[in-house]
């Protein structure tokens, strides 16, 4: 679709997508995301990436305990007698299996955003220079206490 592409260079698209509900992320964070995606193989976003990575395997585990919460339900109770909870047991269960209740669903769809690594554009020595000082700060101030 041309509006996920538009979203990124529109805050104004984004915003109708995250009312929509198709996205969860801010503008920013999304933009943030994607920068680490993309310079993942830069090492100032080794650590960055793997945390997205790591964001994406509890959702993922989630979504396998969610499923095979809903077995169990369906072994035990059926699919069509009420939950324990009140609510309408299997079929309600079913329904939180869907993308919808993905908690970082952007996190799942920033690969639509992907493209050949030749084609990304090399850091410039400015940008390279602000992430490393802004490295450097961050330690200074831990070493300082």
């Amino acid at each position: 679709k041309k509006e996920q592409f538009d979203s990124i260079f529109e805050p104004e698209i984004h915003l109708a997508l995250v009312k929509r509900g198709e996205r969860r992320f801010t503008h920013k964070a999304l933009l943030g995301a994607l920068m680490i995606s993309m310079y993942s193989e830069e090492p100032r976003f080794h650590q960055p990436h793997q945390l997205l990575i790591a964001l994406m395997d509890i959702d993922s585990l989630i979504t396998k305990w969610r499923y095979n919460h809903v077995m169990l339900v369906q072994r035990m109770l059926g699919s069509s007698q009420l939950g324990t909870g009140g609510s309408s047991g299997y079929q309600y269960l079913r329904s939180t299996l869907s993308e919808r209740y993905k908690v970082f669903i952007d996190l799942f769809n920033m690969s639509t955003f992907l493209v050949p690594r030749n084609l990304i554009p090399p850091l410039t020595p400015q940008m390279r220079t602000t992430l490393r000082t802004h490295n450097l700060d961050v330690e200074e101030k831990i070493q300082r206490g």
